[in-house]
């Protein structure tokens, strides 16, 4: 009997464990994408929104999306991607607002010369 119950309890938390871990991974998955795509010193997260439930009466969470932040040469470029999506869209560089989409890092370094941006 004990032991069945014991089943049951690592068979429940095996499976809570593994949804939870397929939360993370489209994080992991974009950094391993921009790792790929040529930048460095990159960290992704999920970005969540909080919304008030009147029905509920509190605030919940909910996922907006991906963002990360990396190096491309010299700059550093703040990364979006939206939930279940592979594309990305770099959105600024060394502060400077762009919208490139997939863009790897020795093409945005030279996308951004020519707009006088120095990496």
């Amino acid at each position: 009997m004990r032991a069945a119950r014991t089943a049951v309890a690592v068979t429940i938390l095996g499976i809570v464990g593994a949804g939870l871990a397929a939360c993370s991974s489209q994080a992991d998955e974009l950094e391993n994408q921009l790792r790929k795509a040529g930048y460095t010193d990159v960290d992704a997260e999920a970005d969540y929104d909080s919304k008030y439930n009147s029905k509920k009466k509190k605030n919940e969470k909910k996922l907006d999306d991906y963002e990360a932040t990396a190096k491309a040469g010299n700059c550093t470029v703040e990364v979006e991607q939206d939930p279940g999506s592979k594309d990305w869209v770099v959105e600024t560089a060394n502060g400077k607002d762009v919208n490139f989409r997939n863009m790897t890092a020795a093409a945005l370094v030279t996308e951004l010369g020519k707009q006088g941006v120095k990496c």
